[in-house]
């Protein structure tokens, strides 16, 4: 069963859950800028909703609840998480990076970041490194948010996945932060 629903507490957001025979197989939560506070707002989180539980209702029909469905699922949320950074205001682009290193998004974007910023990739591997693995879990390092470049690029973590962000010119990373953390935490 796949059931996808909105709530205020503690955060606004909205939320689907893969579950069998009441057991909890998966949840996938998004984060909702603000509240239902006018019936424009409650058409808004109700095209989300239905979103959201059309997409993880694809890959479950699709895929079924293999481990690969697990991945696509971790994919879907991925995806979620870098376009709401790359909706800032600050933000020019965001790459998702594997564990290893390794630069995820179109060729010619990413193409286009190598030749930009070679020495930042020759190095992401040991500034990966600065989010510690945590002993016990697979690939799984410590979150947060560094900045490579101050002002111009960070390296962020949610501790599974993490996203290279390119920022516009003379970004505050004081100001920047506080909204990725809340974008990584949702």
């Amino acid at each position: 069963q796949i059931q996808t629903e909105y709530a205020r507490y503690p955060r606004c957001r909205v939320t689907t859950t893969i579950f069998t025979q009441g057991r909890v197989l998966h949840k996938i939560e998004r984060s909702i800028e603000s509240e239902v506070n006018s019936l424009e707002r409650m058409h808004e989180v109700e095209d989300i909703i239905t979103a959201q539980h059309l997409e993880v209702s694809k890959i479950v029909a699709e895929k079924g609840l293999s481990s690969h469905a697990e991945k696509t699922l971790k994919r879907s949320e991925e995806k979620i998480r870098s376009s709401k950074i790359q909706q800032l205001e600050e933000v020019e682009r965001v790459y998702l990076v594997t564990p290893e290193g390794k630069l995820i998004g179109d060729k010619e974007t990413t193409r286009q970041f190598r030749k930009m910023f070679r020495h930042v990739l020759k190095g992401l591997p040991q500034i990966l490194k600065v989010f510690a693995a945590l002993p016990g879990a697979d690939h799984q390092r410590e979150e947060g948010i560094y900045e490579v470049e101050p002002g111009r690029i960070l390296l962020a973590s949610t501790g599974a996945e993490f996203y290279l962000i390119l920022l516009k010119p003379k970004t505050d990373y004081l100001i920047i932060a506080p909204k990725i953390k809340a974008i990584l935490a949702g």
